[in-house]
């Protein structure tokens, strides 16, 4: 049976695909492939069910399943919105070819979980891979095309890291099943298990965008189509996320020092990405930036997990450890959920304004009201505040952390500095949401993109219900997931996933914080209730001196993140423009000004661009060695031979 069921989630995909070359272009068409596409997600997660609970517990691996699961969560919740989010955008995409790359897609992932060997691992990552190049390309404008390259460069670069990592540990064997890689990592000598950590981290970290292989991925999630862009942020991330696990599995031993680096790196992307998210202007690339920020949280957990693992046991340790477990279970899951139908989100949006740019939104939340609350308990989730899940998760992580402060000196010194740093970067991503929400739906429409989404048709129901589902399962995985979560071992970081622990301490009970909440609010509606005059409350539209309102006046999403850009303006590299053009060509003082605000890539500035010149300088270089003499090319043939000589020599 459960076989079948994975079977299924495979097969469904390929009939898809297959059905929208008939007729690619009608509703119907559409609604058959990607209604297999959803039935085929619905068969992933019912699989990952089974292996969990049931006659077929056990099944896959833990790990598998857990991860598995998130995928046909992600599928469902992208295939169901595109039946409604393709017929938009029929004349953008080549349908048949769109949906032929989707199911690859779908399948590369999860064929990359299930995979058996280092072999069926690497083929199913580039299926993965490639035909999400194909996604982000969709659209076929300029700016697809070199958001396209750029992911194309850095996965193949990625991919070179992840097959020669594993080769490493495998010891060459490329068919080598999981358990003997494992059993040849154990022989290698500690250097060669260190590089083999440092490349498997950078060719997961860069599908992952950690920083700083993270470029890519703002331009690549934002230029693919939304159920497209869904997928990629909120299940390939996390399919990244499963390689990094499954490769620090097959390690004897993690030496400190490469853990904390992963801790290191997790941490600077999740300040990068909340403080890029903050000052971001484009509906899609915020979101994209959150992405860096979330699965930097998570990076840093499993790095975490990691070290408390090599450390000698005690019960500070298992409880500190049973906190970052829990978070990285928790946050997985719910960044998945809360990325794929914020996305989601944000191509309604889209696809009803025809604009990304934030400040030229506003006004929608009182002509959708419905939709308006789905991306306000979403943004919610998104900040990690209660009672969603977001926050119980964080709050696991802090918790431990806060274990960590009466641990001896320089460990406590250490969660002390990193309890900052997540302060830091939290209020940043509730200052970033804030700011999205406020923008997209209050005040007045500050352009006529939004004036007519303002005047016209409310969101279809397929265009709101996906997210609102997703926004659902973010509520249930605060008021029920975090209470079955029980301390039944202390977890080593060889078995990650294979139960779940709750650190003592580390608790908060869901259902009390709801029903605090709600009571305040209570509280706060019969007080206003009570001291409210007799005669009620006086409704009349804002004063302004006689000066009618006007959407000129609003705060912009620009002018709201003013204050981050002031404070790092030497990250973040801002830069204005004041332009002045006269009223009066004879009155030069007496002119209408207008300030342009840019941001810039610290790491494109002086990493990325650095770099890209020093290749092209040295390519002109090498340019010179082309000159046709025979001779020369004899020479260095020759001079090939007697290093590949000496190599094999030595």
């Amino acid at each position: 049976m459960l076989t079948g069921l994975v079977i299924v989630s495979f097969a469904l995909p390929l009939a898809g695909a297959l059905s929208s070359f008939v007729s690619a272009s009608s509703d119907e068409s559409i609604r058959i492939t990607y209604g297999a596409y959803a039935l085929g997600g619905l068969s992933a997660l019912a699989a990952a069910i089974g292996s969990f609970v049931g006659p077929f517990a056990g099944a896959l691996a833990p790990i598998q399943a857990f991860f598995f699961g998130i995928i046909g969560i992600g599928t469902f919740l992208a295939s169901l919105y595109a039946i409604a989010y393709i017929p938009l955008y029929r004349e953008s995409y080549a349908s048949a070819w769109h949906a032929s790359a989707f199911a690859l897609f779908l399948i590369g992932m999860e064929a990359v979980v299930l995979s058996p060997s280092v072999l069926a691992f690497l083929i199913a990552w580039e299926l993965m891979s490639i035909s999400g190049y194909f996604l982000v390309i969709s659209e076929r404008t300029p700016d697809a095309f070199r958001a396209g390259v750029e992911y194309l460069v850095m996965t193949q670069l990625g991919f070179a890291a992840i097959a020669s990592g594993m080769l490493l540990l495998a010891g060459g064997a490329p068919f080598a099943t999981w358990q003997e890689v494992a059993a040849s990592a154990a022989q290698l000598s500690g250097v060669a298990r260190g590089v083999a950590f440092v490349l498997l981290l950078a060719g997961f970290g860069s599908k992952a965008g950690l920083v700083p292989l993270h470029q890519w991925l703002p331009k690549a999630h934002s230029q693919a189509p939304s159920h497209a862009s869904a997928l990629l942020s909120g299940v390939m991330l996390k399919v990244a996320l499963f390689g990094f696990i499954l490769s620090v599995s097959l390690f004897p031993g993690i030496p400190l020092a490469l853990s904390a680096l992963v801790i290191a790196l997790g941490l600077l992307s999740a300040f990068f990405g909340a403080l890029h998210a903050a000052v971001e202007d484009d509906l899609k690339r915020l979101l994209a930036w959150s992405s860096i920020e979330n699965l930097g949280l998570i990076f840093s957990g499993v790095g975490a997990v990691v070290m408390l693992g090599a450390l000698p046991q005690s019960p500070l340790v298992s409880a500190m450890a049973a906190g970052m477990v829990t978070f990285v279970i928790l946050h997985t899951l719910n960044h998945a959920l809360m990325k794929l139908s914020l996305f989601l989100s944000a191509g309604t949006i889209v696809a009803k304004t025809h604009t990304r740019d934030l400040d030229a939104l506003g006004g929608l939340a009182a002509a959708w009201p419905v939709f308006s609350g789905v991306v306000l308990a979403l943004s919610l989730a998104a900040a990690a505040l209660p009672p969603f899940g977001t926050f119980f998760g964080e709050w696991a992580y802090l918790q431990a952390l806060v274990l960590g402060l009466s641990a001896p000196l320089p460990a406590s010194i250490a969660a002390a500095l990193v309890l900052g740093i997540i302060g830091l970067v939290g209020g940043l991503a509730a200052f970033a949401f804030v700011k999205l929400f406020s923008t997209v739906f209050l005040g007045r429409a500050r352009s006529e993109h939004a004036a007519h989404a303002v005047a016209g048709e409310r969101p279809s129901l397929l265009l709101v219900v996906p997210p609102a589902l997703g926004a659902l399962a973010l509520l249930g995985t605060g008021l029920f997931v975090l209470p079955l979560l029980s301390a039944q071992a202390p977890l080593s970081a060889h078995a990650l996933f294979a139960s779940t622990v709750l650190a003592s301490g580390a608790a908060m009970n869901a259902w009390l914080v709801l029903v605090l909440l709600g009571g305040a609010l209570l509280l706060a509606f019969l007080a206003a209730r009570a001291f409210a005059s007799e005669r009620g409350a006086r409704v009349t539209g804002t004063w302004d001196c006689g000066t009618p309102l006007t959407p000129r006046m609003e705060q912009t999403a620009t002018g709201f993140a003013a204050p981050v850009r002031f404070f790092f303006r030497a990250i973040v590299l801002a830069e204005k423009e004041v332009t002045a053009e006269p009223v009066v060509a004879t009155n030069p003082w007496i002119a209408k000004r207008r300030i342009l605000w840019s941001v810039d890539s610290f790491w494109e500035r002086y990493a990325y661009r650095p770099i890209a010149a020093l290749v092209l300088r040295t390519a002109r270089a090498m340019r010179r060695m082309q000159n046709g003499v025979v001779q020369a090319y004899l020479l260095f043939m020759f001079i090939a031979l007697i290093i590949v000589l000496v190599i094999a020599a030595v």
